[in-house]
């Protein structure tokens, strides 16, 4: 009984991705109907095709251009990398600055109030001695 789902919703599926296939042949064919997007077509038709025809003529220079833009992209996701972990160090650090700034602050307030505790006892101190 499974054996039957399982071939049922294969065919439905092959029957699925055969109409989408289909469809797309038909919305491409209706495309070209356009003068601009045939000669599109056709100019990027020609420039894939000498591609391909520079890659068979040469593979080992498409082979050494490929290695180095995949060295370049190595070396910039490095430097991503670098920069993403420094960046990262920075915002740890300065989740710390605000506990060190109430520290400080507090510690102003202490020396404040210590020297207006002073200065209003050596205020006393003088007004009782007159």
């Amino acid at each position: 009984m499974s054996n039957i789902r399982e071939e049922y919703k294969g065919a439905k599926k092959s029957k699925f991705m055969q109409a989408v296939f289909i469809g797309a042949l038909a919305g491409a064919a209706i495309s070209l109907f356009d003068k601009d997007t045939r000669y599109s077509v056709l100019e990027n038709s020609k420039s894939c095709m000498g591609n391909m025809k520079e890659f068979i003529k040469n593979p080992n220079g498409v082979l050494k251009q490929v290695s180095e833009t995949s060295s370049k992209v190595r070396s910039t996701v490095e430097k991503i990398s670098d920069d993403v972990s420094f960046i990262s160090q920075k915002v740890e650090e300065m989740k710390d600055i605000p506990s060190q700034v109430a520290q400080v602050v507090m510690e102003t307030k202490e020396v404040f109030a210590a020297e207006e505790e002073e200065s209003s006892s050596s205020q006393q101190d003088r007004i009782s001695l007159n």
